[in-house]
């Protein structure tokens, strides 16, 4: 991976306030860009007024596109009460040298600014480590967040002097309730950070500190374990209700997180998988763990519903190959197989490194480095995308060196990179579709989507697995599954269909999907969205990457 610098040029302002001329009933937008100070980070703000009063709570969307006008970011917010918006972002690996968009859109207004990019270079292949402080450094998690810290005696963290590479941590009610206490306002998170240096790491919460962070934080509290070898970032949200009641009212009431780096044998255990996978783990495997604890029982909490918590694994003295991907294959425990789940490799701009996952459950991963191609995409635009894909294990190609890239895509077929690529294979699922039948490869995984709402059939007892899957219904399969990870963002269907010539032609069920799927860059806006032709198995790949890349997943 690059470390990236950013060279921003540009300001936009739809509308002056002069003295004596009155605003019209147009929406205006002040929008500027800025460098961020670390790494590659960028920030897009701005105020909306209306007939010169500031208006809050009104969507903002904004997207970032190449010149080519292929998307590299994009996001939603809510002005606030003064009408101001902001947007903080980084430019991804993938982005190469050249001129970039920033487009803002509230309402009925439109904005535009340019900017710049050129990548500097790594300045090691070596992943440094992060240096010792009062607590350990989090920022790939919860960075920009108001936090509370509980990482030494005086603030409440007590351990058991470590035994080889395990170590024991519990922490003082009292001392961490008065962290929270003495919180600016605002805060959402009580990190808690381990000083060892250790492989294996228990830590135990009790109840009275995290009914203590819910009154603080209200629903938006989270619990954020920091670790040597990872951290873990559980939203309280992700508990589920009865067993959280649980934890916080009774007395041995307790919430008990494991982080542990695996050994040897257990990672060559797994020696089939990484052999299939076509590579091998970059570092150990991290096993990540979290259980209720009261009334004398220890209950694990494998599901978080869907609430796609993020953990990190310390990437210390790995090495990074140029032109590899980095990323994490999650355990299946039904199958014992490595399958993908959503991660993304962080950088800052002095060496240290985390990757970043994604995952509705807890488990183990495997940070892997892997390189893909095939010998047919050369002349194919979204050649890097479908190789990163590959590299991630999320699409496969029609052999070792072909990936087909104009040959159709199935629906059962898309289905099944849909729900690997979100993480979701370990969930349960069933339909009434007569035509997915039991033990079919793509029977899993579509009864998994249509359980979960991502997946609709022709009818409720008809899917048509093996059908060609159209544009239309690939959009329309990942609106929804953007619905099912986020608060479904705002669209103004009429709008955004309306310049589009063939858009009459968007059959009326799918029209708001393919109008979120255009305005997020999902399905890239090319002057036509031809909605009935047959997908290609590139744009199958192309799509889902602007998907993944939307959420912040890759």
């Amino acid at each position: 991976m690059n470390f990236k610098r950013i060279a921003l040029s540009g300001c936009l302002t739809a509308g002056l306030l002069l003295s004596g001329i009155p605003w019209n009933t147009a929406a205006f937008a002040d929008t500027t860009l800025s460098l961020q100070q670390q790494g590659s980070g960028l920030t897009a703000s701005g105020v909306y007024t209306k007939n010169g009063l500031a208006l809050g709570g009104t969507p903002v969307f904004l997207s970032v596109r190449d010149s080519s006008g292929r998307l590299y970011y994009a996001n939603q917010a809510l002005t606030d009460n003064n009408g101001r918006y902001q947007f903080q972002w980084s430019m991804p690996d993938l982005a190469a040298n050249g001129v970039y968009s920033a487009e803002v859109h509230i309402e009925g207004d439109v904005e535009i600014s340019t900017f710049s990019y050129t990548s500097r270079g790594n300045q090691s292949d070596i992943i440094l480590p992060v240096g010792d402080g009062a607590y350990r450094f989090t920022g790939e998690l919860n960075s920009g967040a108001k936090q509370a810290v509980v990482y030494d005696a005086a603030t409440g963290l007590s351990y058991v002097t470590p035994v080889g590479n395990s170590v024991q941590v519990t922490i003082d009610a009292n001392k961490a309730k008065s962290q929270l206490y003495g919180s600016q306002s605002g805060t959402t998170y009580l990190t808690l950070s381990i000083p060892t240096k250790t492989d294996k790491n228990t830590v135990t919460v009790p109840g009275d500190v995290i009914r203590q962070l819910s009154a603080t934080a209200g629903t938006n509290a989270h619990l954020l374990v920091a670790a040597s070898v990872g951290s873990f970032d559980l939203p309280l949200a992700a508990v589920p209700g009865v067993l959280l009641d649980n934890v916080k009212t009774n007395s041995d009431g307790a919430l008990v997180f494991t982080i542990n780096r695996v050994d040897t044998t257990r990672s060559n255990s797994l020696s089939g998988e990484y052999q299939a996978l076509g590579t091998s783990p970059l570092l150990l495997p991290v096993e990540f763990g979290v259980s209720a604890v009261y009334k004398g029982q220890s209950l694990p909490i494998t599901d978080f519903g869907n609430n796609f918590v993020r953990c990190s694994i310390d990437l210390t003295g790995a090495k990074l190959t140029s032109g590899s991907v980095t990323s994490a294959q999650f355990l299946q425990p039904q199958s014992g197989h490595l399958v993908p789940t959503p991660s993304s490799l962080f950088r800052d701009t002095v060496g240290h490194g985390k990757l970043v996952i994604a995952r509705t459950g807890p488990g183990l991963y495997v940070p892997i480095q892997n390189q893909k191609s095939f010998d047919d995409t050369t002349y194919t635009a979204i050649k890097p995308r479908i190789h990163e894909l590959a590299a991630k294990a999320i699409v496969s190609g029609k052999s070792a060196t072909t990936f087909d890239p104009f040959g159709p895509i199935t629906r059962a077929e898309f289905s099944t990179l849909m729900v690997r690529a979100l993480g979701l294979s370990d969930k349960q699922g069933s339909s009434n579709f007569y035509d997915v039948p039991r033990g079919q490869w793509f029977t899993d995984y579509v009864n998994i989507g249509s359980s979960l709402g991502l997946i609709a059939g022709y009818t409720p007892n008809q899917f048509s697995p093996e059908d060609p899957i159209t544009r239309e219904q690939m959009a329309a399969l990942l609106a929804r599954s953007l619905s099912y990870v986020q608060t479904r963002p705002y669209v103004d269907t009429t709008r955004v269909l309306g310049n589009i010539a063939d858009a009459p032609s968007v059959s009326g069920w799918a029209r708001d999907d393919v109008a979120l799927a255009i305005q997020t860059g999902i399905m890239p806006n090319s002057g036509l969205i031809e909605p009935q032709r047959n997908a290609t198995r590139a744009e199958s790949a192309d799509m889902l990457y602007n998907f993944l890349n939307y959420l912040k997943f890759l």
